[in-house]
């Protein structure tokens, strides 16, 4: 077909011309867009063959090499560089500000005028969140040598939720925010018991920080998926996301907020597919307060555990 017929070839069209025009090979990065389908990034490299018959004609020779590949590897060692210059940061920081902590509730003991001590709350406060920080820092490392898909430790799904649930609402505030709807006969589950605590608690955290104050405006829920995969969701009545940060949802040092490390869902993600499980957010629809309410919603899809006598549930101990 000839690339003048469609508007979306036109930049390969004028990097040929370019090529015949000045007699040298190009190279370009050009994006081409076609009606229903989404823009894609491509280097363009022209090469010109030596003058053909009598006339001396010239034939162009055109390569194209998908970008997305070479970006999303750049993004990956970029990423990889960023985790391990962070990790060794965050054990530089775990010393000095362990030791800023103790000698501040050392301080506020001997502390009577409420101006003084509302000055090591306020320090106390910051450390503590500079400790999660490095906590979850430090946790990327971990993440990968703690799960292994399949390593044969199960766990009863529902009672684990209900569980996580109930300690996550007695220590946070506006407890009635959160109502779990756990409906279906109980499930086992190959998945670890802390490790299912850390993603919920994250989850929850998150939920809790964009959610409404009103009744159910975080919901828990549960349903199968294709018939046959256990799933949980985690729903509440925030508002959408922008899409530009939607696409990086679960990409590890990315937040929209200057006050977290954007580090919880990648968590979530890798513990997750540590186990054989997914996790993926979405828009969708609950009854709140009464009424239909749209809203975001992360959903955990779990693998059933194996029927075989090696798998035991993760809560057990057992003598050596």
């Amino acid at each position: 077909s000839n690339l003048r017929d469609e508007a979306g070839w036109h930049p390969l069209l004028s990097l040929i011309h370019l090529s015949f025009g000045t007699g040298e090979n190009q190279e370009e990065s050009i994006t081409l867009r076609h009606a229903g389908h989404g823009p894609r990034k491509v280097l363009a490299r022209t090469r010109l063959t030596a003058p053909l018959g009598e006339e001396g004609e010239r034939l162009c020779v055109l390569f194209l090499q998908d970008q997305r590949e070479l970006e999303a590897r750049m993004r990956t060692e970029k990423l990889a560089s960023m985790g391990r210059m962070s990790t060794a940061v965050a054990h530089e920081i775990r010393n000095p500000l362990a030791a800023i902590t103790q000698a501040n509730a050392l301080l506020e003991e001997d502390l009577t005028d409420p101006r003084l001590k509302k000055l090591t709350s306020m320090v106390d406060q910051n450390a503590r969140r500079l400790e999660k920080i490095v906590d979850d820092i430090l946790d990327i490392s971990r993440v990968p040598a703690q799960t292994t898909a399949h390593s044969g430790l199960t766990l009863d799904l529902h009672p684990s939720v209900q569980r996580i649930c109930t300690d996550w609402s007695a220590h946070n505030s506006n407890q009635r925010a959160l109502h779990v709807y756990l409906t279906d006969p109980s499930t086992q589950v190959s998945f670890d018991t802390e490790h299912l605590r850390r993603v919920l608690v994250n989850l929850l955290d998150n939920a809790h920080r964009y959610a409404s104050a009103k009744l159910d405006a975080i919901q828990i829920s549960n349903h199968v998926v294709d018939g046959l995969y256990p799933a949980i969701s985690i729903w509440s009545d925030g508002t959408p996301m922008d899409q530009s940060i939607e696409r990086h949802l679960f990409e590890p040092f990315f937040s929209s907020e200057s006050r977290s490390s954007g580090l919880g869902l990648y968590i979530c993600r890798e513990l997750c597919a540590g186990h054989g499980a997914s996790i993926r957010y979405q828009r969708s629809s609950r009854t709140c307060h009464g009424l239909s309410i749209e809203g975001n919603e992360f959903v955990i899809t779990f693998l059933r555990a194996s029927a075989t006598p090696s798998t035991r549930n993760a809560d057990e101990t057992t003598e050596p």
